[in-house]
């Protein structure tokens, strides 16, 4: 499903203002077009994780990812959410999710690692 989302123009189908709300730290190495899309969404990237409100990350046994998780009960999220969110033209819901190290797609959730 995320395929999909991939497949079309990078920020062409991101309404406005979708992730305006999100501040984002991005550990490890996350393609380029998960940040155009955060950022045609207005989110702002940040240079340190405190400062976040999400960690976008692919692995979850990076200690930036634990420090994160551990220290300052942030949301860690895959590219994959993102994705998704523009697909659905809505944030999707993580807090319950994220809080057990997975991601809710599709009203269920599934392990983020």
């Amino acid at each position: 499903m995320a395929e999909a989302a991939r497949s079309e123009g990078p920020a062409a189908a991101v309404p406005q203002d979708l992730f305006k709300e999100v501040k984002f730290f991005a550990v490890g190495d996350i393609e380029q077009q998960v940040i155009q899309l955060l950022k045609a969404g207005k989110a702002k990237e940040v240079s340190y994780n405190a400062l976040a409100t999400h960690i976008i990350a692919e692995d979850g046994d990076n200690p930036e990812v634990g420090e994160a998780r551990e220290v300052f009960d942030l949301p860690i999220v895959k590219p994959s959410w993102v994705f998704l969110s523009v697909r659905c033209g809505q944030l999707l819901p993580y807090p319950s999710c994220a809080q057990r190290n997975v991601s809710a797609v599709s009203g269920g959730c599934l392990p983020l690692w």
